[in-house]
């Protein structure tokens, strides 16, 4: 009897090893836009790690989140509002951009995959200049 207990223990053991997941949990942060400002308006996050940011737009107007360079893989977006008031025009292609209407949410899932700062900022008409800046800093781990 006693035998049968430690197999069974043993391949309870073996199994559950065979089952769990090498998958790294994103780190998860949730960023409030509204006029003219993100909060927080300095995010740090690691390199090579998911990250799954939550965009609240508590503000009146659309509002965007951009880094116009920076090396990222795995971008996936959901509840993107497609704004198209850009400063920069419609053609311009950032490595990381969410739009967000006016009282939505929307999330962007990345992975930043260099160590640095990125400036972020709102590329619609007027709300860079009036302060909606921020920075995305990437650690190495």
């Amino acid at each position: 009897m006693l035998f049968k207990k430690i197999v069974l223990a043993i391949s309870v053991l073996f199994l559950s090893a065979c089952g769990s997941s090498n998958a790294v949990p994103a780190t998860e942060i949730t960023v409030d836009m509204n006029e003219f400002l993100y909060e927080p308006a300095e995010i740090t996050i690691p390199a090579g790690q998911p990250v799954a940011l939550t965009l609240t737009n508590s503000g009146a107007q659309e509002h965007d989140f951009v880094i116009k360079e920076i090396n990222v893989t795995g971008v996936e977006k959901e509840g993107d509002s497609g704004g198209a008031h850009h400063t920069h025009g419609s053609d311009v292609d950032f490595d990381l951009h969410i739009s967000t209407s006016a009282g939505g949410t929307s999330k962007l899932t990345f992975t930043a995959t260099e160590p640095g700062t990125y400036k972020i900022f709102c590329s619609i008409q007027g709300h860079e200049i009036a302060g909606m800046i921020g920075k995305l800093i990437v650690v190495s781990q």
